[in-house]
């Protein structure tokens, strides 16, 4: 089940995270600043256990995913991202993914996404990979242009 998340999921979405997210994990005050920008974008997946989270904006931008280590490779995230796909307003969906993690990057590609461009030094000591993809919604005629990110 996937729904809204509130502020009772806190603690649950900072376990996620730091077992997602071992290098840098977003603190309480970042998910809590998070919250109060996308409110309605801000989504758990899980019914009597959260399981995994989802935060990106209407515009199409994924800030955060992950899913507890224990439950990965169900569907769980692909069931989130599709959720931001179909709700997106943007011409893009897109996300940000270290070079060095090539799960996460088959992840985004088994989904639509593509690489768009790098970003140096987005995590401090390692460049990212834009991956983007076109909502179900959007017309093929569009074009990407990182620069407007």
């Amino acid at each position: 089940m996937i729904r809204l998340f509130t502020p009772s999921d806190m603690d649950r979405i900072l376990e996620i995270e730091a077992q997602a997210f071992p290098k840098s994990p977003y603190s309480r005050g970042i998910f809590t600043s998070l919250y109060r920008s996308n409110p309605g974008t801000f989504l758990v997946y899980g019914e009597d256990e959260i399981l995994a989270y989802l935060v990106y904006r209407l515009e199409g931008h994924i800030i955060s995913i992950a899913v507890d280590s224990r439950h990965r490779r169900r569907g769980i995230g692909t069931r989130l991202i599709r959720e931001a796909i179909v709700n997106s307003t943007g011409d893009f969906i897109w996300a940000e993914v270290r070079k060095s993690n090539t799960g996460a990057q088959a992840f985004y590609e088994k989904l639509g996404f593509r690489k768009q461009g790098i970003i140096p030094r987005y995590y401090w000591t390692e460049d990212a990979y834009i991956m983007v993809r076109r909502p179900q919604n959007q017309d093929k005629t569009s074009s990407f242009n990182a620069g407007s990110l």
